[in-house]
Formats: structure tokens, C-alpha cells, sequence
């Protein structure tokens, strides 16, 4: 689950791409989008939204057994994106003043952290608390390969984090771990007295209408949706699609508040353009959301550069799926795209990232 894989090597290859090469073909994104399958993913969706209208496509397979179509509005893991939706949800709190932003997590969850009284609200939604991230140690995530259907507690994610120890001084440097936004769902439940999918449901999608987003942690999602795969890697070479491991049943409880969010393409277009209109936070809690000039990331969206310009928003990968949702900073512009394969072969990464700078360019 390390959103930021796709960003982190996002603008050495869209500057490739060329602005003007993307920039001038609305036409473009479909040969881009199938690009991406015939490099070696099972299926892509890509998904614009602008003044022009929406404009939509799919290309390859939601399930391989089968050979099951994908379509533009299927259901799919949307991972990390999770992080901007709980982000919402604390930022909430905080404009409700039933929450600080200075708070200490020792101060919601006392003894739980090793030293909480360093580490604050401000600091979990920006990733600069310093945690270790459980979801890069490797012997854990060889445990949820091989116990798929485990179901993890937070509290057990967090032991996995605090036993790696402190990665660097809370409120240092931004660190990326989801390790916080574990602690920040447990945050919310602290202060609400309510499970953190309901506070998820009544302060953003029912308000929404985000009828086909749902905070799903279990390992069976209802419907139609599209299936995430998991191909071998050996020397560094990703192995075909057709013998990947189908993670669609996988349990997701491992990611919780930090990727437990199943949605669609134009339902996470919808809420990244309330967002960032102001639909749903005051003006100065958003103004912390969107990452300051020249950051990374501010309080629950990244900035990734683009040919033409910056984007905010976020992205995710977890059990087989790789999705990005990127807007302008205003919500006029809005790109959603997911591929149903991870880890990507390095050209199928490629046009990934081709396809998500084609589609955020083109006019």
C-alpha cells in the first residue's frame, strides 16, 4: 500500500511524455489507455472530468477467469486515496471544534504510542510523525500473502510499526507511512464514539451521493467490481498476467483506515471535485489539505507535477490494483485511472504514468 510509488517517479517520466505531445489531442487518451493493457495489465480505466463534459474509457479485462470485460464504472480497490477521504473526516472534526489539530495522539489515545505526547493530529494527516510505516516491512506483508484471510486489528498494524522504532523526530520531515492514518481512524472513533465507516458514510458519502463507494476492510466486495492481480517477480522481471495471484478475495482489514475504501471511477471524481470546491471543509481547513508550494503532500493530498502544471490528489496500490485520482487545484479538472495489476512491469508502469499526464494535459 505505498501510494506514492507512482508519484514518486511521476515526473522524470510525464517530462518525457512532453507537454506538447499530450497536450493537444483530446483523442489521445484511448491508444494511451490501451497502451497500458497491451504492456502487460489485465485491465485500465481512465476517467476526465473538465468543462468539456466527462469523457470515459476502459480497455481489457476486470477478471481474467472468464474473460470478464472491464467497464469505466466498475467497482475497484481505491487503496491509499482512502487517506484523503479520512483526512475529510478529521478535518471535520477539527471545524466542529470537537478535535485540535495541536492535539497530542496521547491525549485521544493515551499509552498506545511510544511517545504520544510528541506526536499530533497535524502531524499523523501530514506524515511527519516520525512512525515507522508497517506496510513497507516486508515480513508482514509476506503475512498477508499467506494468511489472505486474516483479519488485523489496528492495533496489531501498529505493533508491526512501533517495533521497526522511529524513522525520524516527529514533526521533522515528511515521512510517508500509513501507519498514521491507522492511528488517525482510531482518532475518530476515539472522539465520535462511532465506528469510522459510519462516520465515513454520514459525513461524506451519503452527503455525496457516493452510491457505489463503500468502506469495505473484509475480503468480499459486493457486486460488480474489478479484480486485482498480483504477478511473481523474479530478478526483477514481472511474470505474465495470466499466472498472477487474483487478490480480490484477499482481506483488506491490513489496510484499514488507511486504504479500506472501495469506490468507482466517477464517484471519486465527484468527491475530489466537492473537496476542492469547498463542499466540504472551510476554506482555511482546506487551504491545509492542498500541499504548500514546493511540499509534497499537505494534510491529506499530494502535489505531483505535470507537464502542465501541478495536480493534487492522491494515489494507491493494494492487492493487485493501482489507482491515482488528480484534479487542478480549483476541482475543475478531474483524472481518475486505475489498472488491476501490481506490481506493473516496467512498461506497463510507463504507460501508467503516460496515461494519467495524457489525460490531466489534453484539452
Amino acid at each position: 500500500m505505498r501510494a506514492l510509488t507512482l508519484a514518486a517517479a511521476a515526473t522524470a517520466a510525464l517530462v518525457v511524455a512532453g507537454a506538447g505531445e499530450a497536450g493537444s489531442h483530446r483523442d489521445s487518451i484511448r491508444p494511451v489507455l490501451e497502451a497500458v493493457v497491451t504492456e502487460g495489465s489485465p485491465g485500465a480505466i481512465v476517467l476526465v472530468d473538465d468543462r468539456a463534459g466527462r469523457r470515459k474509457a476502459a480497455s481489457g479485462l476486470a477478471v481474467l477467469e472468464g474473460r470478464v470485460p472491464i467497464r469505466a464504472g466498475d467497482r475497484f480497490r481505491a487503496a491509499s486515496i482512502t487517506k484523503t477521504f479520512v483526512a475529510v473526516v478529521v478535518l471535520q472534526l477539527v471545524a466542529e471544534e470537537r478535535l485540535r489539530l495541536e492535539d497530542t495522539v496521547e491525549r485521544w489515545l493515551p499509552g498506545l504510542v511510544p511517545h504520544g505526547d510528541r506526536v499530533t493530529v497535524r502531524d499523523l494527516l501530514g506524515h511527519r510523525s516520525g512512525l515507522a510505516d508497517y506496510a513497507s516491512d516486508e515480513a508482514f506483508l509476506r503475512r498477508t500473502v499467506t494468511q489472505p484471510q486474516r483479519r488485523w486489528t489496528p492495533r496489531e498494524l501498529l505493533e508491526v510499526a512501533f517495533a521497526a522504532g522511529e524513522v525520524t523526530p516527529a514533526g521533522r520531515r515528511f515521512a510517508y507511512a500509513s501507519t498514521n492514518y491507522i492511528l488517525l481512524g482510531l482518532v475518530v472513533e476515539r472522539v465520535t464514539g462511532t465506528p469510522l465507516a459510519f462516520q465515513l458514510r454520514r459525513r461524506v458519502l451519503v452527503p455525496l451521493a457516493l452510491r457505489d463507494t463503500s468502506f469495505t476492510p473484509g475480503g468480499r466486495m459486493p457486486g460488480r467490481h474489478v479484480h486485482g492481480y498480483s504477478p511473481s517477480v523474479h530478478d526483477g522481471i514481472v511474470s505474465s498476467p495470466a499466472t498472477a495471484r487474483d487478490r480480490s478475495t484477499a482481506s483488506a482489514s491490513w489496510a484499514w483506515a488507511a486504504g479500506a475504501v472501495v469506490s468507482t471511477a466517477p464517484d471519486l471524481s465527484r468527491f475530489l471535485g466537492a473537496l476542492l470546491e469547498g463542499r466540504l471543509l472551510p476554506a482555511r481547513l482546506l487551504r491545509l489539505m492542498r500541499p504548500a508550494p514546493g511540499a509534497r503532500y499537505g494534510l491529506g493530498l499530494a502535489a505531483f507535477e505535470t507537464p502542465c502544471g501541478t495536480a493534487v490528489g492522491h494515489t494507491g496500490n493494494l492487492l493487485g490494483t493501482v489507482s491515482a485520482a488528480w484534479s487542478t487545484a480549483d476541482g475543475r479538472r478531474r483524472v481518475v485511472a486505475m489498472t488491476n495489476s501490481y506490481p506493473l512491469a516496467p512498461a506497463a508502469d510507463t504507460a501508467m504514468r503516460r496515461l494519467l499526464d495524457t489525460a490531466f494535459c489534453a484539452r
